[in-house]
């Protein structure tokens, strides 16, 4: 697993990989994708369970609660509705 501490790092690794597309055959079995730390996935659930709760309490219905990753990926709760 290799972490970049700066995500615009990250993101320029993962914008050249098409590149592998045209690789020699050796490069070509190679599969990168985005994964999240331990610490991510755990603040992603804390934050999810959150906005279900909220939901759930809503009784107007008039809001639905989610949660988006923004470009840090740091979490954030969201309301979307008609107020």
């Amino acid at each position: 697993m290799v972490h970049f501490g700066i995500y615009s790092i990250k993101n320029l690794v993962m914008e050249s990989l098409f590149k592998f597309k045209h690789a020699e055959q050796k490069f070509k079995g190679i599969i990168v994708t985005h994964d999240m730390t331990q610490k991510e996935i755990d603040q992603c659930k804390n934050l999810v369970e959150e906005a279900k709760q909220k939901e759930a309490h809503d009784t107007s219905g008039e809001y639905k609660y989610r949660v988006r990753s923004s470009r840090e990926h740091e979490y954030k709760k969201y309301a979307s509705g008609s107020k």
